[in-house]
C-alpha cells in the first residue's frame, strides 16, 4: 500500500481501479459522454472506458464546455469515480461539483501530486480517492 498526498479539490471519497494517462485529457471531444469511451482518436486512451475508473493523467487541455461533458457524463452513468491530475483545470473541477449538486453523484478530484508520483501508480492498480483530505491511497 502507498499513500501520496496532494490537495482537495472536490469533497467526496471512491475507490476503484485506476485508468492512466500520461497525457493532458480533455473531456470535450474526448470521451462520449453516453459511454464513458475515450473518443479522441490522437489519444493514448482512444477505445477505452473511464466509465467507473479513478481517472488519473496529468492535467486538462480543455474547452469551457468540458464541466458540461462531465456533468452529461454523471447524469449518464458513465463518469469516472474520481480524478486525480498534477493540475487540475478549474473547468474540470467545476463538472464535479456541477455533478454532485444536479445529480448527487460524486466525483472526488485531488491534484497537486507530482508526475513523478502520480506516474508510479500502475494501470489497474485498485486506488482510494479523498477529496476531502487530498489523500490518494493505491492498494
Amino acid at each position: 500500500m502507498k499513500k501520496l498526498q496532494g490537495n482537495g479539490i472536490v469533497e467526496g471519497r471512491a475507490k476503484g481501479e485506476a485508468i492512466i494517462s500520461t497525457k493532458p485529457f480533455g473531456f470535450f471531444g474526448g470521451v462520449n459522454p453516453g459511454t464513458g469511451i475515450v473518443i479522441d482518436k490522437w489519444h493514448e486512451l482512444y477505445g477505452e472506458s473511464i466509465k467507473g475508473k479513478v481517472f488519473i493523467y496529468p492535467e486538462g487541455r480543455g474547452s469551457t464546455v468540458g464541466a458540461a461533458i462531465i456533468l452529461e457524463l454523471a447524469r449518464t452513468g458513465c463518469a469516472p469515480v474520481a480524478i486525480v491530475n498534477c493540475n487540475i483545470e478549474t473547468i474540470t473541477a467545476g463538472g464535479g461539483v456541477m455533478a454532485k449538486t444536479f445529480y448527487d453523484v460524486e466525483i472526488p478530484m485531488v491534484d497537486g501530486i507530482s508526475k513523478e508520483e502520480l506516474f508510479t501508480i500502475e494501470n489497474g492498480s485498485i486506488v482510494e480517492v479523498d477529496g476531502n483530505t487530498g489523500e490518494v491511497t493505491v492498494f
